[in-house]
């Protein structure tokens, strides 16, 4: 149980971490816009990598923001059910959904980090203007996936647990 502990605060704190870093790269994006929308109509120069830089920027973000909204069970749920079968049956769906929703993460952040190694053992790269090695974006794809995966098996055993001590 220690060890549950201690790993959880490690995901928590680096998920926060992301979900910041997230709401940082939104804002960045922003002015970046901005900027460029400023330069191409005002001054008549075009910023070329600021279109790439904003889908990449999504991509981050969706992936940063995950994790926290995992741990903190703030996705979308539809809660028709649980809320038919009263605080017990409720619990056991969120335990239910949280391991399958582990699983499906894990096995695709999985698949996600094994593209990610092979793009960078064939330094494979986006056909683009910045020319982005493909592993950087893979990777961000497998480290969301794998800590979202963690944070939906924490939300699991922590419902397993409030279970076990209302019996």
């Amino acid at each position: 149980m220690k060890f549950f502990k201690k790993t959880s605060s490690i995901i928590d704190l680096l998920s926060e971490f992301l979900f910041l870093t997230g709401g940082i790269i939104i804002v960045g994006v922003m002015l970046l816009i901005t900027v460029a929308t400023i330069s191409r109509y005002f001054f008549g120069q075009a910023i070329a990598w600021a279109t790439e830089v904003a889908g990449y920027s999504l991509l981050l973000v969706t992936f940063f923001g995950g994790p926290l909204l995992a741990i903190k069970n703030n996705h979308i749920n539809v809660d028709i059910i649980p809320n038919i079968l009263g605080d017990r049956g409720e619990r056991i769906m969120i335990i239910l959904s949280g391991l399958a929703s582990s699983l499906v993460s894990g096995l695709i952040g999985y698949f996600a980090l094994n593209a990610t190694i092979e793009a960078y053992i064939s330094q494979q790269m986006i056909v683009s203007f910045m020319r982005t090695p493909k592993y950087l974006l893979l990777g961000v794809i497998a480290g969301g996936f794998i800590l979202m995966g963690l944070g939906f098996l924490k939300v699991a055993i922590r419902n397993i647990t409030l279970l076990r001590n209302k019996e």
